[in-house]
C-alpha cells in the first residue's frame, strides 16, 4: 500500500510503500499525519510527537479534527452550509433549465445558445405571418414550424426556465428558514 506523508504546513514530504497495519507506527518528528489507501478507504494517521492518533475516515473537505474531542468537526457557520447549499442548488437550478424543454412532443434544446436561437426565431416569427422554420430538435430530427408554433415554443421555453427559477427560489426560502446543519443539507433539487 502507498502513504502520503504531510508536514504539518499540508506540503507533501513523500510517499512510502508499507504494510496496512504498520501505517503511522514510525513517525518523522516534523510530519503532521500520513493517509494511506485500505480497501478503498482512507485512513487518517495523525503524529502527535512520536504518538499515532488514528482517525475516522474525513467526513467532507470541509472537516477538521478536533483532538480534545477526538472527532471531526465542520468548522463553517450555519450561514457558510447555507450559502454552500445556495451554490449546489443554483447548479442544479443551470443544469435544469438547460436540459431541454418538450412542446407538442418534441424535445427542444434549452442551453443558452438554444435560448438564444429560440427567441431570435420568435422576434422573427412576430414579423411576418407567413413565417416558417426547419427547426433541429434535441434529437437531430427536423421539424417545420409556422408562426403561431414558433410563438408557441417561445411561450413554452419561458415556462420552462421561469418553473426552474421558481422552484430555485422556493428551495432559497427553505434554506433561509433552516435552523441547523442537517436541515440546510436536507434541502436538494
Amino acid at each position: 500500500m502507498e502513504i502520503t506523508i504531510y508536514k504539518p504546513s499540508g506540503e507533501i514530504t513523500r510517499w512510502v510503500n508499507c504494510n496496512p497495519e504498520f501505517l503511522g507506527i514510525q513517525a518523522v518528528d516534523d510530519e503532521s499525519y500520513i493517509v494511506g489507501k485500505v480497501s478503498n478507504e482512507t485512513h487518517y494517521i495523525d503524529i502527535v510527537g512520536h504518538t499515532a492518533v488514528a482517525k475516522t475516515i474525513k467526513p467532507s473537505p470541509n472537516h477538521i479534527f478536533n483532538y480534545a474531542t477526538k472527532q471531526w468537526e465542520d468548522p463553517r457557520t450555519l450561514a457558510d452550509i447555507k450559502a454552500a447549499q445556495w451554490t449546489l442548488i443554483k447548479a442544479a437550478r443551470t443544469q435544469a433549465e438547460y436540459a431541454g424543454f418538450i412542446w407538442d412532443g418534441s424535445t427542444f434544446d434549452s442551453d443558452a445558445i438554444s435560448q438564444n436561437r429560440i427567441t431570435g426565431a420568435v422576434t422573427l416569427a412576430q414579423l411576418s405571418s407567413t413565417f416558417t422554420i426547419d427547426w433541429t430538435l434535441a434529437t437531430n430530427q427536423v421539424r417545420t414550424l409556422n408562426q403561431s408554433e414558433m410563438l408557441q415554443v417561445g411561450a413554452a421555453l419561458g415556462v420552462h426556465v421561469q418553473t426552474q427559477f421558481a422552484k430555485g427560489q422556493s428551495l432559497r426560502v427553505q434554506i433561509d428558514a433552516a435552523t441547523t446543519q442537517a436541515e440546510v443539507e436536507a434541502i436538494v433539487w
